[in-house]
């Protein structure tokens, strides 16, 4: 029974310690992660688990506090010029005018297919549509579209539109989110008026999502059950 509670012990000391570890390096999605990134991680990993196997807890949670100083350092250095070419790689133009570089698709080891595939996600089927498509060095395809190809814009009929910015979610699963309501500068009263006017009455029971656009409007997502 000691040992297993020893165990334990270990295995949640060494979960939080990695998780908030990991927070502190990084938000970016796994297929976003730079090369020092993921060679950090995976090493990170390693390192941490091994107290589950060892017993030797206080050595492997320094060596992850290491490993975290190590990658956030790093990060820190990419941010000078002379360093990020070496610490990460540089954005690589895959198609100019409508005109692939093979001797670029080699480099990054891509074949015809695989960039006919990426250039299909985006949404462009004809490598001639194509101003420019890039690969980032995160190892995503940014297109850039001939003029002529480019969807239409309201810009381009010489329609005016409103601003629209981010809506503000007042309640979420039955729960009034206070922060939210002071950022917006509104009162609880205020929000329950505006659902008794929608014939809400037990909003806990009875909303899932209530958001405020730009425009002031309370749009509500109502409990089916």
């Amino acid at each position: 029974m000691t040992d297993f509670l020893s165990y334990l012990i270990r295995v949640i000391l060494v979960y939080f310690f990695t998780y908030f570890g990991t927070r502190m390096l990084s938000k970016k999605a796994i297929a976003q992660m730079t090369a020092y990134e993921m060679a950090g991680v995976i090493v990170l990993t390693t390192v941490a688990a091994e107290p589950l196997v060892t017993k030797i807890t206080t050595k492997a949670l320094f060596g992850t506090g290491v490993l975290t100083f190590l990658i956030i350092l790093t990060s820190k250095l990419t941010l000078i010029d002379r360093l990020t070419p070496i610490l990460e790689h540089k954005p690589t133009v895959l198609v100019k005018d409508g005109q692939l570089d093979m001797y670029a698709l080699k480099n990054m080891d891509l074949s015809l297919n695989q960039m006919k595939g990426l250039l299909r996600q985006k949404g462009y089927d004809k490598v001639s549509d194509v101003e420019y498509a890039i690969l980032e060095p995160q190892g995503q395809l940014s297109v850039i579209p001939k003029s002529q190809k480019r969807p239409l814009q309201p810009s381009d009929l010489n329609i005016s539109t409103q601003y629209e910015g981010l809506t503000v979610p007042l309640i979420i699963d039955g729960a009034i989110i206070e922060r939210n309501l002071q950022h917006v500068k509104l009162t609880k009263e205020w929000l329950m008026g505006e659902l008794n006017k929608q014939g809400i009455i037990n909003y806990e029971n009875e909303v899932n999502l209530a958001e405020l656009d730009t425009l002031g409007n309370l749009l509500i997502s109502k409990n089916k059950g």
